[in-house]
């Protein structure tokens, strides 16, 4: 009989929804699988496996297959019991939630009706140091040289158990079987002195004790769940990891979880299946009406082409709400990757590889960082967009050489979630090296790329883009390009007057004739003002028909701004149909940052212009959907738009 259980040590008195846990409650499910994949492709570099192997199955539970499970039903109902004392009466509404879920997936994993997830990699493996670190505080903190399925991953899955139990098994290349297990209940009374919330499926907790934290399982001791899966991975890889998620709950959503896990992984990996660095296999075919699917570098392409013109966060309710990149960007990385250059930067820090794509499809430069095959940001530090203000567009992927410093420093500065950089996590030396770098891929970059010519310009307030398709398009890689982009210079008056004894200040801009004026704020005294420069460019692309898209570069911080759709006189690109130069009437609009959070505007001043407001130092995304004047969609097809930015 396993000596195992599930123990709980002295700490504090703690509710079903502690802080330390309800931060993760909400996590998006795309990110819980980026988290999961994150840490198995880790484990494989470590363990320098030229393939990545990793295998996402859900098979029937049945209470046996839940370790001390008679242990677990103590902990639950003794928890319930002191939080109802402490509470005075019932629960708070969030803790009886969590405690009817629990109820609920007792009752039918009892009638063998729940499943469990586990998810399997060719990894380096787990040893007493590493799975020390996975019962961590979930801080991510990982040694120099560490790697593996721990971190901030078991936090990031515990929503997904309705047990808010997960199990952990590993075997090393040499054999060597370990076995542990974390649940999070709640606070309760024991001989007088409360309990953690935390169990951990350990021999013993030592406490520190010969600089140990557990005991852990090992040999025959293992249960029978978990040795299974060591097993099969021993046949199959000789060596790797298992997280295991009993009574798993699909997340709470409705998308099929096959979908879920290989467009995640399409978005976020696909430098590392490009490369032949990461391949995985969702098996669902022990459920009713489940699938077995694989994703390759054979099937890569054709999953990110379905997503090639979505530019749209996903919904708040979606598995895939907070993925990044946008599937737009996903396939215009794809393409880098396919179609781009490669080159290699050696900086002080270490090499980096490059593949680059010039001039890009979208008008626009882009640049992605990948580690270990896995996109971190398309935000780098001292690679800006404006850093290349005077040169072709382009798109450049970048990966640091694996155990070089610069892998290291991105590493170390991309926080718990390995989603964003953040160079304020690094001490002063290392954020100047890190920068530094990056400064050296920007020269080699400048001098990889065509400069523009000379004569080409950007406006200060404003870059209007002529560009056009066959009107039945969807905004993403089937449309056409009249040639380069046109821009325009439109006269603008260098002072704003103030009349009046209400000291309400007009525009008087020529575009609109002497009559127009636009309300402004209010001004102290009658004065000119000198107009500054709007720091914003724009790309449009039309999409089907009464749609069109747009992305805005914003190179700082602004405030308030406005555009204005104008109808361009020379519409079809070519001079050969002239329209007058008038306004389109906007229905709705849509606009959305890089992180897919929608940005705050309204549509004003007759339906002709649109506010937005709290624009950062970043990329945009804007959908219109517009009409045009009478007669307009019998004359031309597919409208060019005048993009103008204007000051509130």
């Amino acid at each position: 009989m396993s000596k195992a259980s599930l123990k709980f040590g002295h700490g504090e008195m703690s509710g079903f929804t502690a802080y330390a846990t309800a931060s993760f409650n909400d996590m998006p499910p795309a990110k819980i699988v980026r988290e999961l994949l994150q840490n198995a492709l880790d484990a494989g570099v470590a363990a320098g496996e030229k393939t990545t192997q990793v295998r996402f199955e859900v098979v029937p539970l049945e209470a046996r297959d839940v370790p001390d499970i008679a242990g677990y039903k103590r902990a639950f109902s003794d928890a319930v019991r002191d939080n109802r004392r402490f509470s005075n009466g019932p629960l708070p509404d969030a803790a009886q939630h969590v405690v009817e879920t629990i109820e609920r997936a007792l009752a039918r994993v009892e009638g063998g009706d729940h499943v469990l997830l586990s998810v399997m990699d060719n990894g380096i493996g787990l040893n007493q140091e590493r799975m020390t670190s996975l019962l961590g505080d979930g801080s991510s903190a990982k040694p120099q040289g560490a790697a593996g399925s721990y971190g901030v991953g078991h936090f990031a899955a515990v929503s997904a158990s309705d047990l808010r139990y997960l199990l952990y098994g590993g075997v090393l290349k040499g054999g060597r079987r370990i076995a542990s297990g974390f649940a999070i209940l709640a606070g309760r009374s024991h001989r007088k002195r409360p309990l953690s919330s935390r169990g951990y499926l350990v021999k013993k907790l030592l406490g520190g004790a010969k600089k140990k934290l557990y005991q852990f399982i090992d040999k025959q001791d293992i249960p029978p769940v978990i040795d299974e899966a060591l097993s099969w991975i021993r046949r199959q890889w000789g060596h790797g990891s298992v997280v295991m998620i009993p009574a798993f709950n699909y997340f709470g959503r409705k998308e099929r979880l096959t979908d879920v896990i290989i467009r995640v992984t399409a978005y976020n990996f696909s430098a590392a299946i490009y490369a032949g660095k990461l391949v995985v296999e969702v098996d669902e075919t022990a459920n009713q009406g489940g699938t077995l699917q694989r994703l390759d570098g054979n099937n890569l392409g054709d999953i990110l082409e379905r997503d090639a013109s979505r530019v749209r966060s996903f919904r708040s309710d979606s598995a895939y709400h907070g993925l990044r990149p946008s599937g737009q960007h996903a396939w215009a990385t794809y393409q880098a990757l396919v179609h781009g250059k490669t080159g290699s930067v050696q900086t002080t820090a270490g090499r980096v590889l490059v593949h680059l794509l010039t001039p890009t499809p979208s008008a626009t430069t882009r640049i992605d960082l990948f580690r270990n095959g896995m996109w971190i940001t398309d935000d780098v530090p001292a690679l800006g967009k404006g850093v290349f203000a005077d040169w072709h567009t382009f798109h450049a992927v970048l990966m640091p050489e694996e155990g070089g410093e610069l892998h290291r420093l991105v590493r170390n500065a991309e926080g718990p979630l390995h989603d964003r950089l953040n160079i304020t996590l690094l001490e002063s030396i290392e954020r100047e090296k890190l920068q530094t770098a990056f400064r050296a891929v920007a020269t080699w970059l400048k001098t990889h790329v065509p400069k523009e010519r000379a004569e080409t310009f950007t406006p200060d307030d404003f870059l209007v883009v002529a560009s056009g398709g066959d009107g039945g398009g969807d905004g993403g890689a089937s449309y056409s390009m009249w040639g380069s982009p046109v821009v325009v210079q439109r006269a603008r008056p260098s002072q704003r007057h103030t009349e009046g004894p209400g000291r309400t200040q007009t525009d008087l801009d020529s575009e609109h004739g002497e009559g127009h004026r636009t309300p402004k704020r209010r001004s102290r005294g009658s004065r000119a003002v000198r107009s500054r420069p709007l720091p914003l460019r724009s790309t449009g692309v039309p999409g089907e028909r009464g749609r069109y898209h747009i992305e805005i570069e914003c190179k700082e911080a602004v405030q308030e701004v406005l555009l204005r759709f104008r109808i361009d006189e020379n519409t079809d690109a070519t001079s050969d149909r002239l329209w007058p130069d008038e306004d389109v009437v906007l229905r709705s609009f849509e606009a959305t940052g890089q992180d897919g959070a929608e940005l705050a505007g309204a549509i004003e001043d007759g339906n002709t212009t649109i506010r937005l407001y709290g624009l950062a130092a970043s990329t945009y995304n804007v959908t219109i959907e517009y009409e045009t004047p009478l007669g307009f969609d019998d004359a031309v097809r597919s409208p060019v738009f005048r993009v103008d930015f204007h000051k509130p």
